[in-house]
């Protein structure tokens, strides 16, 4: 079936192709389950066949990146933090938003600049950077930075690989299982440390 996906797209034009990884780098964001990374490296894989461009490759999935990051961001800015706070949502409960503020309210932009390394949680990085009200300049500039690096790494090693670039697909992968692992960790340290705080402040 993936080979077959391929062979596909490789038949497509150009233009369609280039269409393609836009909306690919688009919906990643509002949707992530989708393979975003996965199209992007075989777009760089074409790259290295001739077939396509380096540089509208990299400015299409650049620019789809972009794209869905900010609809999140002024999804979140649009909605604001009262709405979440009502509804009380379950993965956006009111502690968590309340939480989360203070971080970007401190590391707002470094999270930002930081949200495309952040497989599983970059789009919610996006949304509560709309609730936090973030300032709309900075915040363009810090996804468009963290965009720009992320995208030329993978394009880059789709490239350079080859017929070899589903190695970079494997790397990826352990990535993001490592990543997943800290992130999951790091909840794991800050609830046994709330609980100590409340139990020690407990008379």
């Amino acid at each position: 079936m993936f080979e077959q996906t391929i062979t596909t797209l490789t038949g497509l034009p150009n233009q369609y192709i280039y269409l393609l990884l836009f909306i690919n780098a688009f919906v990643e964001y509002i949707f992530p389950p989708i393979p975003g990374d996965t199209i992007m490296v075989f777009g760089a894989y074409l790259v290295g066949t001739g077939k396509l461009n380096f540089i509208p490759v990299y400015c299409v999935s650049t620019a789809g990146s972009m794209s869905g990051f900010l609809t999140l961001f002024f999804l979140g800015k649009y909605l604001g933090r009262d709405y979440f706070l009502r509804r009380d949502y379950r993965f956006f409960s009111r502690e968590m938003i309340l939480r989360v503020e203070r971080w970007f309210h401190r590391y707002g932009h470094g999270l930002i600049a930081a949200n495309r390394f952040f497989s599983g949680v970059r789009s919610a990085i996006a949304l509560f950077a709309g609730i936090a009200q973030m300032k709309l300049l900075a915040t363009t500039v810090a996804a468009l930075v963290s965009s720009m690096i992320w995208n030329a790494l993978l394009i880059s090693g789709g490239y350079f690989l080859g017929k070899n670039w589903q190695l970079v697909l494997t790397i990826l992968k352990r990535y993001n299982q490592a990543v997943i692992i800290i992130i999951l960790l790091s909840l794991l340290c800050y609830y046994v440390w709330k609980k100590k705080q409340k139990n020690g402040n407990m008379p």
